[in-house]
């Protein structure tokens, strides 16, 4: 994917199904590197098929809060991957461990509530505050289930602006893209989110 065509990207199914086969294609041949820490993907992963809507709502209810379109298109084209992340860590002679890189259900269900309950704790979020939702679909790339749908890269309390739409925020972590050479955007949330941007 060339960063004009990432550029063009909008949270339409046409568009998910484009990085669907575009991130396919770039997985068929991969290099890995064993010296660093973290989870990367293996070579030759597909996406596991997506959601049906009997599926998508079971998932809603299971997190105690509805989708917005583009977190359910997302989720009807595909649903994680079909092989586990691959984590040298630092190739020390360790041998590597595995993990869900983008998360899928029901698989991963009780690490997506662990990841919302994590930052929720780290920036002292009680039930009774009206605070937007947050959901994690890789690691800690979490989208605001808001009126704007951003994408934070959220760990703790150490929050970033990370994209202005959900699927441009998962194309920048599988093409590896330079977020900060992209074109500026005015990032904007609801204000509880927007207090808490570094």
């Amino acid at each position: 994917m060339t960063i004009s065509t990432f550029n063009k990207l909008e949270n339409t199914t046409s568009d998910f199904e484009l990085l669907k086969s575009e991130s396919e294609k770039k997985w068929e041949n991969l290099n890995l590197y064993t010296k660093v820490y973290g989870y990367q993907i293996q070579e030759n992963s597909k996406w596991n098929k997506g959601l049906n809507e009997k599926e998508l709502s079971d998932f809603q209810s299971d997190l105690g809060f509805g989708f917005p379109e583009c977190l359910k298109d997302f989720y009807r084209t595909m649903n994680g991957l079909n092989k586990q992340g691959i984590n040298f860590r630092g190739g020390e002679n360790i041998e590597p461990n595995f993990g869900s890189i983008f998360y899928s259900y029901p698989k991963d269900i009780t690490k997506i509530k662990e990841q919302i309950d994590w930052v929720r704790k780290d920036n002292k979020i009680n039930q009774e505050q009206k605070v937007p939702n947050i959901f994690p679909f890789l690691g800690h790339r979490f989208l605001i289930i808001d009126n704007y749908e951003q994408v934070l890269s959220i760990v703790g309390r150490d929050i970033i602006c990370w994209s202005d739409k959900l699927i441009k925020g998962i194309a920048l972590d599988i093409f590896e893209f330079d977020h900060f050479k992209l074109p500026d955007k005015k990032y904007e949330t609801d204000g509880f989110w927007n207090d808490k941007i570094l």
